[in-house]
């Protein structure tokens, strides 16, 4: 999905809990199933810490909290304590089919391809980190991958980095250009 598509699907949310839901599904790319991972005592306001738990053999992490996921997750964890799924369902966390007919109905309601996926939603923070410039190996870290060649898929080179690089490289010091003047 493209930035704008992320945000079109994110900004189309009205309901708080789902709005932390998939932002929380987004900015860590978390996997369905690692989002009904999270418990109450996962979050960290204080600190504004957050421990991601994975799955797949994924390395389980603390990680900061963004802002903008404090903001969100604050007013839901009020009424929750110590192992209180952060995601409540009936009788415990959201399953994943819920979670998956959710994303389809918002992805509907926000006009998008009928093939994206929940899990479309880390495909995507992958391919934006790398398309903000940081390297492979954060990307690898975030997504919890054990190994680089696991995360290499997201490693193309898109127009807009494509662009990024060329305009550094244009006034880097290391780079001999031909004088246009002779």
């Amino acid at each position: 999905m493209t930035q704008t598509e992320v945000r079109a699907f994110l900004h189309g949310i009205e309901n708080k809990r789902d709005s932390a839901l998939f932002s929380l599904i987004y900015l860590y790319g978390l996997r369905v199933s690692e989002v009904t991972l999270v418990e109450r005592g996962d979050i960290d306001l204080e600190r504004s810490r957050i421990v991601v738990r994975r799955v797949k053999g994924g390395v389980w992490t603390e990680r900061p909290l963004f802002s903008s996921m404090r903001e969100l997750i604050a007013p839901l964890i009020d009424h929750l304590v110590g192992d209180a799924p952060l995601f409540e369902g009936r009788g415990g966390p959201l399953k994943k089919r819920r979670i998956q007919a959710l994303f389809s109905s918002y992805r509907e309601a926000a006009g998008l391809a009928p093939h994206y996926t929940c899990h479309s939603l880390r495909h995507s923070i992958a391919t934006h980190l790398l398309d903000a410039g940081l390297p492979l190996e954060f990307v690898q870290d975030h997504l919890g991958h054990r190994n680089i060649r696991s995360t290499t898929i997201y490693a193309r080179i898109t127009d807009h980095h494509r662009a990024a690089i060329f305009q550094k490289l244009e006034s880097s010091p290391w780079i001999v250009r031909p004088d246009s003047s002779r």
